[in-house]
């Protein structure tokens, strides 16, 4: 069936293959330590551990993702990242909603750093 697709000029599996190369290097990323874990400059997120305050934490979370989207993943645009209130302590998630650029497809990402979790709600 797969191939009848693409003989068909079938664009969805296209798009699906493209949404989870996009959410694939979100991954590759958002689990790389700042500075450690690759080559590239400002690739990645930092360490929050010297960091005493919640809101300092869930500021500069927000801050390296919009900027790491911006500079290390041109196929999206970023449209929002919100901060999720959960009652768990030591734990922060965000949502992130994003523009696929090609097709205008709205992308919408949840983010547990301590799980390493990223993925594609849509």
């Amino acid at each position: 069936m797969a191939l009848l697709r693409k003989l068909a000029g079938d664009k969805s599996e296209r798009d699906d293959d493209e949404i989870a190369s996009i959410i694939e290097n979100i991954n590759n990323i958002l689990n790389t330590k700042r500075d450690y874990g690759f080559f590239l400059q400002d690739f990645g997120l930092s360490d929050y551990h010297h960091l005493s305050s919640c809101n300092d934490i869930t500021a500069i979370i927000i801050n390296e993702v919009t900027e790491n989207i911006a500079r290390f993943e041109p196929r999206i645009k970023l449209i929002n990242i919100e901060a999720l209130n959960e009652n768990t302590f030591f734990r922060q998630s965000f949502c992130i909603d994003c523009v696929v650029r090609d097709n205008a497809r709205p992308l919408k990402l949840f983010l547990d750093p301590i799980l390493g979790c990223y993925e594609d709600n849509i």
